[in-house]
């Protein structure tokens, strides 16, 4: 009798250890399922299934319309490079997390290459190795920060954009007139931008530029000869709209920055005269290059500029 207990206990622990087990599998694949859930890809077609690399691109989810865009100028790539490549952002706003967590994903997934969007060239940043030790090669977009190690930049180089914004000013105000640099930034970029426009213009002496932080800081305006430069997506679009609420449109002329619909559509009803962007998908092209010849000869550009695209209203 007693042995028949013994032998009833061992089967019943058996059968309970067999079925913590089964849960614990179970809610450690659930939980794995859930953080690859995370890796958003916008295109199913692309397995990284047969391919010898993979490539993720990175951001925080306020550049996620950018990325989209650089990752359809990557992912056109592919087949070129027998590569699979990835989009990694958070879902919303509410899913937000630093690039470094970011990073830290794509380096956990052992990617073969990383493309990532940095906000701010101060912001630290430290590269994990995969699990089979080799570090992976970073490409950046966005703000340009030496202190990371990236293999290669690929973006603006504001210095000269903003010779050429200011080449554009000059030739629309001839013989003379106002520039008005519409900023409310301290960032690195912003200064070098602003910096070279205002060189740029002191070669005209006719022309003066002032650096104010919204529209109504210009208020009075004193001529007709007046040009405004926006120098973000988000301070064309406000600029554009203020200043048809307070001044006649044949008084100013607004340079803006950026290329979505909302900056076209005010471009098609005169609020904007000029438009400066860049080319997302260019860029993603760029820096998949960039990745490749660095993996394929161990070297690349460390800064690659892409040409700024200028759109001009139909007059």
């Amino acid at each position: 009798m007693e042995k028949t207990t013994a032998r009833l206990i061992k089967w019943v622990l058996i059968i309970f250890t067999f079925i913590a087990l089964l849960i614990f599998m179970i809610l450690f694949y659930s939980t794995f399922m859930k953080s690859r859930a995370k890796l958003k890809t916008v295109s199913e077609d692309n397995p990284a299934d047969g391919c010898l690399y993979h490539i993720i691109i990175t951001g925080t989810y306020e550049n996620q319309s950018f990325l989209t865009e650089l990752y359809n100028g990557a992912a056109s790539l592919e087949k070129s490079y027998n590569a699979a490549v990835d989009l990694h952002v958070p879902d919303s706003q509410a899913g937000t997390t630093s690039l470094q967590n970011l990073i830290d994903y794509c380096s956990f997934l052992n990617a073969d290459g990383i493309i990532a969007y940095i906000d701010s060239p101060d912001e630290p940043l430290t590269l994990l190795q995969r699990n089979d030790n080799p570090v992976i090669p970073l490409i950046t977009t966005g703000q340009f920060s030496a202190n990371i190690q990236q293999v290669s930049y690929v973006g603006v180089n504001y210095w000269e954009m903003g010779k050429r914004i200011a080449d554009e000013a000059s030739t629309l105000l001839q013989p003379n007139g106002n520039v008005y640099i519409i900023s409310d930034s301290f960032s690195t970029n912003t200064a070098n931008l602003i910096t070279s426009i205002q060189r740029t213009l002191q070669d005209t002496a006719d022309i003066q530029s002032l650096v104010i932080e919204n529209i109504h800081s210009a208020i009075p305006i004193s001529s007709t000869n007046n040009i405004f430069i926006a120098l973000t997506e988000e301070d064309t679009i406000m600029s554009a709209q203020q200043l048809s609420e307070l001044f006649p449109i044949d008084t100013y002329k607004l340079l803006g920055f950026g290329g979505n619909e909302v900056c076209q559509l005010y471009m098609q009803k005169g609020y904007i005269y000029e438009l400066f962007s860049l080319d997302p998908e260019r860029i993603g092209k760029m820096a998949m290059q960039e990745l490749f010849e660095y993996r394929n000869k161990g070297y690349a550009n460390s800064y690659v500029t892409p040409e700024v695209k200028i759109t001009k209203a139909e007059q």
